[in-house]
């Protein structure tokens, strides 16, 4: 079975438009958006390595109960139940990911409200586009989720499979291949996802840039 990671996440600090920050201007108020919704996503960030750490152990089930014959069942059956305390432990972390990454989006969404008041029409136009990118980040993060949860259910479903004495070779290779199919989905939806979160970093950067050049510009 395929297995990945997703993990690209915000930069730890945002560091836009403090150039150009006096009083509770729409450029400050922005940035207090961004800087809360990356502390939002902290809780992300903290679910990553012991969620690798359960996939890692996963794999090693996996790869021991198809190495042992039908002869020792009793060592198949300990192992699968294994695997299914295994997949509910990952369950939980992903349903943590899922609401730290809904309350960012939440906070994310106030960021409208102060792009609408910035006065540089540059400005604007790169943070309009920085907001549809965030929002489609977070578009592919629940499709990403969503994806991975459907594979638990198909990973579950095999290794209830594997504790039946009468498994045939015929199902066996039919789960699997329904679960080979789903993991290449999901890494289709890491891939974008990962994608979307380097061109918001790097739009990011590109208007803190203009800020600081419109601060000196002004000097």
């Amino acid at each position: 079975m395929s297995k990945f990671r997703f993990a690209f996440i915000l930069g730890a600090a945002i560091f836009v438009l403090m150039g150009c920050v006096g009083g509770s201007s729409p450029e400050e108020n922005m940035y207090n958006v961004l800087e809360e919704t990356v502390s939002k996503e902290g809780k992300f960030v903290e679910v990553q390595k012991p969620l690798q750490e359960l996939e890692e152990k996963e794999k090693e089930i996996y790869t021991k109960i198809m190495d042992l014959g039908m002869k020792e069942f009793d060592q198949i059956e300990k192992l699968s139940d294994e695997a299914l305390e295994n997949i509910e432990k990952r369950k939980e972390y992903i349903d943590k990911e899922r609401a730290s990454m809904s309350e960012a989006k939440e906070e994310f969404a106030k960021a409208d409200e102060y792009i609408d008041k910035l006065e540089n029409k540059d400005l604007k136009k790169q943070a309009k586009k920085l907001n549809e990118t965030m929002d489609e980040r977070y578009q592919l993060h629940e499709k990403l989720t969503s994806s991975y949860l459907e594979a638990l259910t198909l990973d579950k479903k095999l290794y209830n499979m594997f504790k039946k004495k009468d498994l045939t070779m015929e199902e066996l290779e039919k789960q699997i291949a329904s679960i080979n199919e789903q993991y290449e989905k999901i890494v289709k939806f890491n891939e974008g996802y990962n994608n979307k979160t380097e061109e918001f970093n790097k739009q990011k950067q590109e208007i803190y840039s203009k800020a600081e050049l419109d601060m000196e510009g002004s000097e």
